[in-house]
Order: C-alpha cells, then structure tokens, then sequence
C-alpha cells in the first residue's frame, strides 16, 4: 500500500505525510494520558509520557519502512531473475551468458587463460514443430536444457541462446576437454527420446566449439568461430561436434 503512494505521490510528500501522522497519534497518546490524569484516576509523570509515546509510535513506523524494503528487495530480486532466466527452460538467457563470458574473457587475457564456448542446435527441430506441436517442441527443449545442466561442471555456464540453441562456457579449459563433455551431452540426448501418444520422438543435436585464447581481441570472433563450426555440423550430416580449425 504504501509502495503506491510512493509511485502516486512521490517520496517527499509521502515522507510528510508521515511525519504529520506520527505528530498526530503522539499528540493523540499525549491527550490520553493528559485526560486519564484530569479525571484524577491516575496522575503519569512526564518522563513515563515521553518514553510510552515513541515507544508506540515508533514500532509502528519502524514496521511499515521495514516492510517496504522488503517487498522493494524482493521485487528487484524478482525483476533481477526474470532479466536474467529463460522463463521454459530454467536456464540462464543470452543477455546473462554474455554477461559472464565477458567478465571471463577478461579475466583470461589479465592471466593468459583459455577457456572454450560451444553452440548446441536441436537438429530438425522444426520438423518436431510442425509433426507433434509447439507443446512437444517445448518438452524436447526442456529435456535438452536439463541434460545439459546434468553434465556440465560447476564451475560451467550453459544457457538458452535463443530458440533451439544453448550455449556454453568452459572456463579454463582448452576444446579438447570441452569436446569430451559435449560428445558426453550429445549422447545423452540421443539416448534418452521423449515420448508422446505412443510415439518416440529422437532429439539429436549438433555442436560447433572455438576456443578462447589470450591472444583473442574480442569475444564475437570465438562466438563467430562456434557458429562457422555448427555449421559444418549441419552441414556435414548433423548429429556431431565439430571444433573450429581456429584458435582465438
């Protein structure tokens, strides 16, 4: 409530607006205990009236600053996952990988690291599509995300690139290594069809991978790189991982 006041009103008038209520109902405490008093019932001595009148009101202000900070750091907790999550899969988005590939690549070329990125594309997922319906396409790209999460290590990123296409980020460590756990992926996807009205649907995918190395001036050339060589994947009969023949 007091959150839409904020947006309707802005800070300042709802701070005085504040302020006047806490003014009032320590004046309306203060007329109590003046009142109690007059009718003789009982006398309270100005210390006990000055230590009970904040005590009261101050709990309650307290409380609902408190609170709106609360429901604020959720909110922006919420907004900060939805920026950054791929809302079918789980994953994190492109936005967010490139992000982190960013920050990595610095850090590779400050220590003279390498670290490797790969390209996964559903193959003929289209055909998927219009056989069985988006609901099944969605299903197959839900399968292929958490097999991918299932075989990467900690320290791996991989995210929905858009589409029927993941990415993934090896952080020091050379293609050679990141092949091994992508043929890994791609076989567990092979092997693990979905099924639907009685019918196997077979996902397969291809893989294109580049390396990063210190001498690389730009992230762009390594993804441009992963996408030449799921290319050649494609079109070299798919079902496959192919490393580029350059090094960033």
């Amino acid at each position: 409530m007091l959150y839409k006041y904020l947006k309707r009103f802005g800070v300042l008038k709802v701070t005085i607006a504040i302020s006047f209520a806490a003014i009032f109902f320590s004046n309306l405490i203060v007329a109590f205990f003046d009142a109690v008093s007059l009718m003789g019932k009982i006398r309270f001595p100005p210390h006990l009236i000055s230590t009970v009148t904040p005590a009261i009101v101050a709990p309650i202000l307290i409380y609902i600053i408190l609170r709106l900070v609360v429901q604020v750091n959720v909110a922006e907790e919420k907004l900060l996952a939805l920026s950054t999550t791929d809302e079918l899969t789980g994953m994190s988005n492109r936005r967010c990988f490139i992000d982190i590939a960013e920050h990595e690549q610095a850090k590779a070329q400050r220590y003279g690291e390498s670290f490797s990125v790969a390209l996964l594309d559903v193959d003929d997922f289209k055909n998927i599509n219009d056989t069985y319906g988006h609901l099944i396409g969605d299903k197959a790209l839900i399968q292929v995300a958490k097999i991918c999460k299932e075989n990467i290590r900690l320290p791996d990123i991989c995210a929905r690139y858009g589409g029927d296409e993941f990415i993934f980020l090896f952080p020091s460590t050379g293609k050679e290594k990141a092949r091994m756990c992508l043929e890994r992926i791609s076989g567990e996807i092979s092997n693990n069809p979905i099924q639907h009205d009685g019918s196997i649907i077979n996902i397969l995918v291809s893989i294109g991978l580049s390396e990063f190395s210190n001498k690389s001036l730009i992230l762009n050339d390594v993804l441009r790189e992963a996408d030449m060589a799921l290319y050649q994947a494609k079109r070299t009969g798919k079902n496959k991982v192919v490393l580029s023949t350059k090094t960033g």
